[in-house]
């Protein structure tokens, strides 16, 4: 079983997004339950978190009972205890609910439209699908005002990302991690570099604070995938989470 460490988010300035939701779980002296990570939203829950069952070897799961169906329909997201990733992705449920709950009903209706007669999905996964799993786990959005927005998507396309880099440190571009096998990462000592999809969002960061970073990030996300036209990879572009980028791109709370 894995450790606890209720301090984890201390260990980076990168968790900044969620160093509020994790605050709350501080004080813990073992992994929290289900009902302790629901209760890390603002306001009213939009979803709940419920412990895990076993998963059925052979038999394909009946569409009620997928996971993002679950949450699309039932507003619950099924949880493993003392697993990392699944509690950093209730962090990341609670500092972005919109963009999660937006993202995760996007997934249930791409999913929903391939399951066949016998509950099953075909075998690769469409390009749509690619690019929001791909935000989901290791999405990154940048905020850049608009008189430099077309620079930033400019220079998070080129190769190294310099041009994206020299923005971020000079405080012109604020990057705000979503992706939760990102913090995963960070939180269990990963690859010491990961290169993420960027979406690059219009907002001036200058002068605004960790709650108003994370807002307007949950609310652009939001907005993205909630449109009726297709997502592909073509929409994001590539910055680098490593050791220059923690130093270059996070502005503490």
């Amino acid at each position: 079983m894995a450790v606890w460490d209720p301090s984890f988010f201390r260990k980076s300035p990168l968790f900044w997004p969620i160093a509020r939701a994790a605050a709350g779980l501080e004080r813990l002296a073992e992994w929290p339950t289900p009902e302790e990570l629901t209760r890390l939203f603002e306001g009213e829950p939009p979803v709940r978190f419920e412990l895990a069952g076993p998963k059925p070897r052979r038999a394909p799961l009946p569409a009620a009972s997928r996971y993002d169906t679950r949450i699309a329909v039932d507003r619950v997201v099924s949880t493993r205890r003392a697993s990392w990733h699944d509690l950093l992705n209730a962090l990341v449920w609670a500092s972005f609910p919109r963009a999660k709950l937006a993202l995760h009903t996007r997934q249930h209706r791409m999913i929903a439209a391939r399951l066949g007669d016998d509950l099953r999905l075909p075998g690769a996964r469409t390009k749509e699908q690619d690019a929001v799993a791909m935000l989901d786990e290791g999405g990154v959005v940048v905020l850049c005002p608009g008189a430099r927005r077309a620079e930033m998507a400019s220079a998070i396309r080129q190769p190294g990302g310099a041009g994206a880099a020299g923005m971020l440190e000079r405080g012109e571009a604020s990057a705000v991690i979503f992706g939760h096998a990102i913090y995963e990462g960070l939180a269990c000592a990963g690859p010491e570099r990961v290169h993420a999809a960027a979406y690059v969002v219009d907002m001036d960061p200058s002068g605004q604070g960790a709650r108003e970073r994370v807002a307007a990030a949950d609310a652009a996300l939001a907005e993205l995938l909630s449109r009726e036209a297709a997502i592909e990879r073509g929409v994001f572009g590539t910055i680098t989470v490593g050791e220059r980028l923690a130093n270059v791109t996070v502005t503490r709370p």
